[in-house]
């Protein structure tokens, strides 16, 4: 049964509640067991104010851990005199959070979600574990668009690799998300996202991404990277009337990097969703 705690959060991955400090992390204990403990780190401008935070309490540590929402002190002491005593559960809490959220977070910008290749043509692929590039981001499209809060998501499929940037378009988000992974000699390791070189808010975009990515997969870090219409990517990133940004967050011909990558296929999701839903104020 999942917990909600008070509490402030700090920049390491805890957060700071009356009875000293509760570690973080979005891991379940199983997995935390396998993987170790990574800990859900505080977004930027998150960390020193107070936030409410479920997740499954265990031995001092949250597992499992969501940041729901910031609230001031006075909101919560009146919280934690309502759940002492006991005008209100934590159940209750959940719930009424939760219904909220959905009532009072406008939809307003739209996001383009591209799965990068397609069925036909899948682009790169760990030959072991028998996992293309197509397969992996379609897969993770669907987990990613239940996750965003404040931002519309429309998933896109190539038709072509010409035809894509006239078929954005004609949709036309705000901002288009495009996911891949990269690939090069079964060594390289990192994450890198792409942008066109003269794109200011593609260039935000791609450091909010980055970001978030690197927080939840810990692979070295390889940049945000300016591409020109000349380079890999750039038709796309430069024939697009949006801000777009290219995500290759793992190589998935280094097996390693695919392991990592499908150990938290949830936060790895999460870790999309809540970058999108950043991305969405900069569009």
């Amino acid at each position: 049964m999942k917990k909600i705690l008070l509490g402030i959060l700090d920049r390491d991955g805890s957060l700071l509640v009356d009875s000293g400090k509760i570690p973080l992390t979005r891991f379940t204990r199983e997995e935390a067991k396998r993987l170790g403990r990574r800990p859900l780190l505080a977004e930027s401008g998150q960390a020193g104010r107070l936030f409410l935070v479920s997740g499954d309490l265990f031995r001092k540590t949250l597992y499992e851990a969501e940041i729901l929402e910031q609230v001031s002190p006075l909101s919560g002491a009146l919280i934690k005199a309502l759940i002492k005593k006991g005008v209100i559960s934590q159940d209750d809490l959940l719930k009424n959070i939760q219904r909220e959220q959905k009532e009072t977070e406008p939809l307003q910008k739209l996001c383009g979600l591209v799965i990068g290749h397609k069925k036909r043509s899948p682009g790169a692929v760990n030959e072991s574990a028998g996992i293309t590039e197509f397969d992996f981001n379609d897969r993770l499209s669907v987990m990613i668009e239940r996750r965003v809060k404040r931002v519309q998501v429309q998933r896109i499929y190539r038709r072509t690799y010409r035809e894509l940037p006239d078929d954005i378009n004609s949709l036309g988000p705000d901002f288009v998300v495009s996911l891949h992974c990269n690939a090069f000699n079964k060594k390289a390791s990192g994450t890198e996202v792409l942008y066109y070189h003269r794109s200011l808010a593609g260039r935000q975009m791609a450091g909010v991404l980055l970001e978030s990515l690197v927080n939840q997969l810990y692979l070295p870090n390889r940049g945000i990277k300016p591409k020109t219409s000349e380079d890999r990517g750039g038709y796309l990133l430069r024939y697009t009337t949006m801000p777009v940004v290219i995500a290759e967050p793992f190589f998935i011909d280094n097996d390693q990097d695919l392991e990592t990558a499908q150990s938290d296929l949830e936060g790895l999701a999460t870790a999309y969703a809540a970058a999108i839903d950043e991305m969405g104020a900069l569009a």
